[in-house]
C-alpha cells in the first residue's frame, strides 16, 4: 500500500506578519503623527495620528479576530482518502469527507488581493468558510492558508469591506 497524500495547514506567524505588513505605512503614519505633536504641540499631528488610526483600529479588530480563530487550529487535507480532518488545540474537532461539503465561501476585502495600488488594511483580510451539507461550518483565515487546494469544488466568493468572520 501507498502512503496518503496529505497536506497540513496551520496558523502561521509568516502568514500573520505577511498580511499585516502590507498596510504598515497606515500604522507608521499613525505613531508618525502622535510623534509628531507630542514633540511640537501642533494640532497637524493629533490630526495625522487619529486619521491614520481611523484606517488601522478596524484592521486591528479583524487581525485580533483572525488570530483568535485560527490559532492552535490545523486542517489536515488528505487527498487519497478524500477527507480533510479539522483539528484545535490537538483535539478532533470535525472529520468529514470531500463530498459532504456543501459549499465553500471565500470572503475577500477586494477582487484582487495582490493589488496594493488603492487599498486600505482592512482590504487584506479575507477568510473562508466551509459550510457541510448537515449545516456546520468551518471558518479559516488566510493566516492559515488562502485555499486547501480541493479540485472539483466550486468556491463562490463574496466581496466586503469589513470581513469579520460571522460565525
Amino acid at each position: 500500500m501507498g502512503q496518503d497524500f496529505k497536506i497540513e495547514f496551520d496558523f502561521d506567524p509568516k502568514n500573520e506578519w505577511r498580511v499585516f505588513r502590507k498596510s504598515i505605512i497606515f500604522h507608521i503614519g499613525t505613531l508618525s503623527g502622535f510623534i509628531y505633536f507630542l514633540a511640537t504641540k501642533e494640532g497637524i499631528g493629533l490630526f495625522l495620528g487619529f486619521g491614520f488610526l481611523l484606517f488601522a483600529l478596524p484592521q486591528l479588530v479583524l487581525h485580533f479576530q483572525y488570530k483568535l480563530n485560527d490559532r492552535r487550529k490545523k486542517i489536515i487535507v488528505n487527498h487519497s482518502q478524500q477527507t480533510i480532518r479539522i483539528e484545535h488545540n490537538g483535539k478532533l474537532e470535525k472529520e468529514f469527507r470531500f463530498k459532504d461539503i456543501n459549499k465553500i465561501i471565500r470572503y475577500k476585502g477586494q477582487w484582487d488581493e495582490e493589488n496594493m495600488t488603492y487599498a486600505l488594511p482592512t482590504f487584506f483580510y479575507n477568510y473562508t468558510e466551509i459550510v457541510l451539507n448537515d449545516g456546520y461550518k468551518i471558518f479559516f483565515s488566510d493566516f492559515i492558508a488562502k485555499n486547501l487546494g480541493l479540485k472539483n469544488i466550486e468556491i463562490e466568493e463574496k466581496l466586503s469591506l469589513l470581513n469579520l468572520i460571522q460565525y
